[in-house]
């Protein structure tokens, strides 16, 4: 099932099945459950104010095949014209109304650590992480053969990964922020490898360390999100 965490204008958040995504850059949309369960909105992923731009929806499990521009989700939800219709109203549509949302109006369990075991739990966490683009290191450990980072996603969030199992590594003091990275699955479980970005830490430690190309080869991969 395709789900998320939603960000209130007041902080808050809760979870709620996603029935469809359209992303869009800054105008990407996603049509949820409100807060109450008993209404169906579309909203936009991501608001623009005075203080910024800032993500509103964080998906973190997606099960759509979205391309750019167009709603892709359940076939019963981007076929339903009165759905949409409803939907053009900032009330929502009312649940009562459309009867097949029901059997989604329960409780969501996320776990408060993911593991990634193969390619589609690889692009959820890309997707949340945006690929750690413009992630800064905010804490670094090593401990007990595995590593812990923090990141700083930039985007609303920070998202804490633990390498566990390292078999080898070559990251600490070279990565400050990230441009591109990569995760991939390999015969001894995982490699994360930071493609650019700009060395040395933010906090103004070691700025002109040479950048190489840091890695992480691990066994495991274990993550999980905190929405800031």
């Amino acid at each position: 099932m395709t789900y998320g965490i939603i960000k209130n204008k007041d902080g808050s958040t809760y979870v709620s099945p996603i029935f469809a995504l359209k992303y869009a850059g800054w105008k990407s949309e996603a049509i949820v459950f409100d807060e109450t369960f008993e209404k169906i909105k579309k909203i936009e992923m991501w608001n623009s104010g005075f203080s910024g731009i800032h993500r509103i929806v964080f998906v973190l499990e997606n099960d759509f095949d979205t391309c750019g521009g167009e709603f892709d989700g359940y076939d019963w939800v981007i076929n339903d014209k009165a759905l949409f219709k409803a939907l053009r109203s900032k009330k929502g549509a009312n649940i009562e109304d459309f009867p097949l949302f029901k059997e989604y109006c329960k409780d969501i369990c996320v776990p408060d650590l993911f593991e990634i075991k193969d390619e589609k739990d690889i692009a959820a966490l890309e997707d949340v992480s945006f690929g750690f683009h413009d992630s800064l290191i905010h804490e670094y450990e090593e401990k007990d053969g595995s590593i812990v980072i923090r990141f700083d996603t930039t985007w609303d969030c920070y998202i804490t990964v633990t390498f566990d199992g390292v078999v080898e590594a070559d990251f600490e003091e070279k990565v400050g922020q990230i441009l591109e990275s990569e995760i991939k699955k390999t015969d001894e479980g995982f490699s994360f490898t930071v493609l650019g970005g700009f060395a040395g830490w933010i906090d103004g430690c070691d700025y002109e360390a040479e950048m190489g190309e840091p890695y992480i080869k691990c066994k495991r991969i274990f993550w999980q999100i905190e929405i800031a």
